[in-house]
């Protein structure tokens, strides 16, 4: 399976998802990472000898962007750019475009990043998580392909947006391999920050090596 990113910030999902196929030899590549910006993504990719580019895309100008991701034409399309995708782009490229967002669509569509826990915290909201799903023209609007469930104490729980992350990062590398053909696994919890993670489906791949060693490096890199 080849993989394009499409990238605005640090790059911790493109680092995991990089570092989960050489841990596991995944038959996934990532065949490029395309920023709008200069970022810490980009230099991840050109630290790792993966195929990088700027190109300053925005919904009125996205003639580079159609032409580059027509001559890669990747199985999969990564959607973390800081920005809505244009009608054109996504009718031309539909269904190879996923996006990663954090929280349990739909809850808290249309807000970028960890500004969905500040939501879901002002809301008191009981449960959190992450969702893979399609993209289409409408805002996080895309037909659901996964998603991970965490109960929530805001007066009690630490780390809450590093766990969101770390689910987020299984959830959307569950969703590339089933997208693949492989098989779920059966595994539908695990713990992660002494917090049980319910995953729909159930994971495809073993959980068993992503100890803190593995996510403290993450971090670094990211």
């Amino acid at each position: 399976m080849r993989i394009v990113f499409l990238v605005s910030g640090g790059g911790g999902t493109l680092i995991f998802i990089s570092e989960m196929i050489r841990l596991l030899k995944l038959p996934i590549k990532i065949v490029a990472v395309i920023g709008d910006r200069d970022c810490n993504a980009l230099n991840y990719a050109q630290e790792n000898s993966i195929f990088s580019d700027i190109i300053r895309y925005n919904r009125e100008n996205n003639i580079d962007l159609k032409n580059k991701l027509l001559e890669i034409d990747p199985d999969i399309i990564v959607t973390n750019f800081h920005k809505v995708i244009d009608a054109e782009i996504v009718n031309l490229f539909q269904p190879k475009l996923i996006n990663l967002h954090y929280s349990l669509l739909p809850s808290f569509g249309g807000l970028i990043g960890m500004k969905t826990v500040e939501a879901a915290k002002k809301r008191n909201s009981k449960l959190i998580g992450t969702t893979t799903h399609l993209v289409d023209e409408i805002v996080d609007n895309g037909k659901i392909l996964a998603q991970s469930c965490i109960s929530v104490d805001w007066e009690k729980d630490n780390q809450i947006e590093d766990l969101i992350f770390k689910s987020g990062c299984l959830c959307l590398l569950n969703t590339l391999l089933l997208s693949y053909g492989i098989p779920e696994k059966g595994v539908y919890s695990i713990t992660l920050n002494d917090k049980d993670i319910i995953f729909s489906p159930s994971l495809s791949f073993d959980t068993s090596k992503l100890n803190d060693e593995f996510w403290n490096k993450i971090k670094q890199l990211a």
